[in-house]
């Protein structure tokens, strides 16, 4: 039998038995890098009040920025202050190895 349809449509074909789920988890979850085709990146969320949101928009604005450059810049400064290597360098450290 297999998962539940979360769409509402009465066409099982896509879903997987639950036999196979757990070997394609196992599979997934030994991989230590990403598979070919994947990016490198990491996807996180954060959480913002409005009216920060809105500064930061208006500064990006100003600035003919990204909120998103200016979040790295702001990841850079926490990674100095502890003594880190910038995300460039760290992330030139990864590609080479």
């Amino acid at each position: 039998m297999g998962r539940p349809n979360v769409f509402g449509d009465d066409d099982d074909s896509v879903s997987l038995p639950v036999e196979t789920t757990p070997a394609i988890e196992a599979t997934v979850s030994k991989s230590s890098k990403p598979a070919k085709g994947e990016s490198e990146m990491f996807r996180t969320s954060l959480y913002l009040s409005r009216a920060v949101h809105e500064v930061l928009r208006e500064i990006a604005f100003h600035e003919r920025k990204k909120v998103h450059d200016l979040f790295m810049e702001g990841l850079d400064l926490v990674l100095e202050k502890r003594r880190h290597p910038s995300t460039a360098e760290i992330t030139s450290n990864a590609k080479a190895s």
